[in-house]
C-alpha cells in the first residue's frame, strides 16, 4: 500500500488514480457496510423499536420501557455541560509575543461560540453512543470567507479496517450529495453525461437517492495527508494538493549579521504552517479501541441491547399476566338471573346485583385476581439495575434521587461521573485537535484583517483584530478540559459559605463559587459597603455617647457641680474604640480619659 501512496497525488495520471480509489473503495466497504449493519440496529434501539416489536401480536403487550434512549439522553448533557477554554502559549516571553497570543486565544474561544461548537459536541455523544465513533470537519468556507467545522454523519465515512489509530489512517473517503445545480457550482469543469448512470438511478447511502424528487449525485471525497480528490460513477472529478497546507511558502527578505558584522540580505521561504505536518480535516472520536479496526468494535449502546431486550420481555409478561390473572371474577349459577342481566355486570363502584337468592354464598360468588411472584419484579428491577451500571447513570444522576440520605445521592453520582469522564476525555482530546486544525486555517487562509466583536470587562463590547503575521512559529495551543465535576454546583456553594464565615475564603472566590457575573466587582462594592456601615455604626454611638454626657451634664449642673474623679468620653474616644472593635486599627488619643472611677 505504501507504493501505491506515493502515486496519489495531483501530478498522478487519471487512470492511476481511478485504479487506486477503486482498490480502496473495495477494501473499505466491507468495513463500512459491517459497522452499517449495527449502527442501524442502535438507531432503532434509541428510536424505541425495540425487542421485535413490530411482530407482537395485537392481543399481546408490545410494551417498550426504552432505557437506552434515557441513558444516551442522560449522559450526553453531563458530558458536554462545561465549555472548553483555550490557552494560546507565546512563542516568546516578550510583550509583542504575549499580545499576539492572546489574541489567538480570544478568536478561537469566540469561533467556539460562533460555530456552536458545544451543540456539535452533543451530537458528537450520540454517534459515539449509538455509531461507535463521531465525526467532525474543519475546512474553509469561501462563502463567508471564514474558517468553519462541519458535523459529519460517521455512516457516510469510509475507512480501511487497519490496526492504526483513525488519524493515522493513509485516506478517509467521505459520500456526499450533490444536485445537478452543486455539481455545476462546485466542479464546473467536470461533465455531468459522464455522470447520466447515476442521474437516472442514485443510489443514496441514507435515502432513496432524491432530495425532493430531484436526483442526486453520489460524489466521494477523497483525503491523505497530501491530496485531495473527488470520484464519481467511478470517474475523476478533480484532483488537488491538499488545501489546507502551505506546499510553497511566500518568498521574503531576511536580513542577518555574517561574521564579518556586516549586514547581509538574504531571501528565504516563509511557510505559513501551525501544525507540523499536513493533516487529514477530519477530527474523530471514539472508544473501546481493542479491535483490528481503527474505531471501537462496538458501543455501549450495542452492549446494553441484550439487557434492553430482557426488561422489555419481563414488561411485557408482567402485563400479559396482569390482563389474564390479575381481573378479578363472578361466579353465579344459572337460575340467579337472566344472561342479559349477567352481560351488564361491571367493576363500577357500588353496583347493586339482584336476582333471586344472590345474597346467598352458593348463587354468586366473587374470585380475586391472582397476585403474580415477586421473582418476576425482583428480576425487572435486576435487569434495570444491570443497565443504569453498565451506562454509568443512577437514579441520583437522572434527577431520581432514590437514596435515603445525600450523602448516599453524592456518592452514586461520583460513581456515575467516573464512567462519563471516559467520554469527556475523547471529547478533550478531539477539542485540542480541532483548535489546532482551525489555526492551521488562520495562518494560511487570514491574508486579510478579521475582526471580532467580543465581550470585554463588565460587559463592555471590545473589537478584536487578527491576521496571519499574528500567529507566530512556535504558538502552542492547549485546550483547558471541560470536565464533569466530582462535587454538585450547590455542594460548591455552600462549602463557599463555610469557608467565608470561618474567614478562610477571600471575597472574590466567594463570589467566583457562587457564580456572580462579576465577582471583582462584586467583592469591591462588599469592601465599600462594609466601609459605609461601620462609618454609619460610629456615627450613631457617637450621637448616643454626646446625648448621654449632656443628659448627665445637665444632672450634674443641677445637683451643684461636676462628679469628680471620671472624664468625659469624647466622639474621637467612641471611634477609636468602635474602629478596635469592628476589627480595624486607630491611632491612640492623646491623653485619653480614665474611663475607671
Amino acid at each position: 500500500m505504501a507504493d501505491t501512496l506515493k502515486k496519489f497525488d495531483a501530478e498522478t495520471s487519471k487512470e492511476d488514480l481511478i485504479a487506486i480509489f477503486t482498490t480502496w473503495f473495495n477494501e473499505s466497504q466491507s468495513y463500512h457496510d459491517e459497522m452499517l449493519k449495527s449502527q442501524k440496529i442502535s438507531e432503532q434501539y434509541y428510536l424505541g423499536n425495540q425487542t421485535d416489536k413490530q411482530f407482537i401480536p395485537e392481543h399481546s403487550s408490545d410494551t417498550v420501557e426504552n432505557r437506552i434512549f434515557e441513558g444516551v439522553e442522560t449522559l450526553v448533557p453531563i458530558a458536554t455541560a462545561n465549555a472548553h477554554q483555550f490557552l494560546a502559549l507565546p512563542k516568546r516571553d516578550e510583550e509583542s509575543s504575549k499580545t499576539k497570543a492572546k489574541k489567538v486565544q480570544t478568536v478561537l474561544e469566540k469561533k467556539y461560540e460562533t460555530l456552536e461548537i458545544q451543540r456539535k459536541l452533543e451530537d458528537i455523544t450520540r454517534h459515539l453512543l449509538l455509531y461507535r465513533f463521531g465525526v467532525l470537519k474543519y475546512c474553509w468556507d469561501h462563502e463567508i470567507n471564514d474558517i468553519a467545522v462541519k458535523l459529519v454523519d460517521p455512516r457516510l465515512i469510509m475507512i480501511p479496517k487497519l490496526r492504526v489509530e483513525p488519524h493515522s489512517l493513509p485516506y478517509v473517503m467521505e459520500i456526499q450529495e450533490y444536485t445537478e445545480e452543486e455539481m455545476e457550482e462546485f466542479f464546473p469543469d467536470y461533465d455531468l453525461s459522464l455522470a447520466s448512470l447515476n442521474k437516472a438511478s442514485p443510489k443514496s447511502a441514507q435515502g432513496d437517492g432524491h432530495l425532493h424528487g430531484r436526483a442526486l449525485w453520489k460524489v466521494y471525497e477523497v483525503w491523505t495527508e497530501e491530496t485531495l480528490a473527488w470520484f464519481c460513477n467511478n470517474e475523476l472529478i478533480e484532483a488537488k494538493d491538499n488545501p489546507y497546507w502551505d506546499w510553497n511558502g511566500e518568498e521574503k527578505d531576511k536580513y542577518k549579521i555574517d561574521k564579518k558584522g556586516k549586514l547581509v540580505k538574504k531571501k528565504e521561504n516563509v511557510f505559513r504552517n501551525h501544525l507540523e505536518n499536513p493533516e487529514k480535516p477530519y477530527i474523530f472520536f471514539t472508544t473501546f479501541q481493542i479491535s483490528d479496526g481503527p474505531v471501537g468494535p462496538v458501543s455501549l449502546v450495542e452492549i446494553a441491547i441484550p439487557i434492553q431486550d430482557a426488561i422489555n420481555v419481563q414488561k411485557r409478561q408482567i402485563i400479559d399476566n396482569l390482563r389474564q390473572m390479575g381481573n378479578g371474577q363472578v361466579l353465579m349459577d344459572t337460575d340467579a338471573m337472566s344472561k342479559e342481566e349477567s352481560d351488564n355486570i361491571t367493576n363500577e363502584p357500588g353496583l347493586v346485583l339482584r336476582g333471586e337468592l344472590l345474597a346467598s354464598q352458593n348463587k354468586l360468588k366473587r374470585v380475586s385476581g391472582v397476585a403474580m411472584p415477586n421473582a418476576h419484579f425482583s428480576n425487572l428491577q435486576h435487569s434495570e439495575a444491570t443497565l443504569d451500571n453498565l451506562m454509568g447513570i443512577h437514579s441520583a444522576t437522572r434527577g431520581a434521587a432514590a437514596a435515603k440520605t445525600l450523602g448516599q445521592d453524592i456518592l452514586s453520582r461520583q460513581q456515575d461521573f467516573t464512567r462519563i469522564d471516559l467520554i469527556t476525555r475523547v471529547l478533550n482530546r478531539g477539542i485540542y485537535r480541532l483548535a489546532n486544525g482551525l489555526v492551521q486555517l488562520m495562518k494560511m487562509y487570514y491574508d486579510e484583517t478579521h475582526t471580532f466583536k467580543v465581550l470585554g470587562i463588565e460587559g463592555a463590547i471590545d473589537f478584536v483584530s487578527i491576521g496571519q503575521n499574528d500567529i507566530e512559529d512556535g504558538l502552542e495551543i492547549n485546550v483547558k478540559s471541560g470536565q464533569t465535576l466530582p462535587l454538585d454546583e450547590l455542594q460548591l456553594q455552600n462549602q463557599a459559605v463555610q469557608l467565608w464565615q470561618l474567614n478562610a475564603l477571600d471575597p472574590v472566590t466567594l463570589f467566583e463559587r457562587l457564580k456572580f457575573p462579576n465577582p471583582e466587582k462584586a467583592a469591591e462594592r462588599l469592601v465599600l459597603w462594609k466601609q459605609g456601615q461601620l462609618t454609619m455604626e460610629t456615627q450613631a454611638k457617637i450621637a448616643e455617647v454626646n446625648a448621654s454626657a449632656q443628659a448627665k451634664a445637665s444632672l450634674t449642673s443641677s445637683a451643684g457641680g461636676e462628679e469628680e474623679g471620671r472624664g468625659t468620653e469624647t466622639p474621637m474616644n467612641v471611634l477609636q474604640r468602635a474602629t478596635q472593635g469592628m476589627g480595624g486599627t486607630a491611632p491612640s488619643l492623646p491623653q485619653a480619659p480614665n474611663m475607671v472611677r
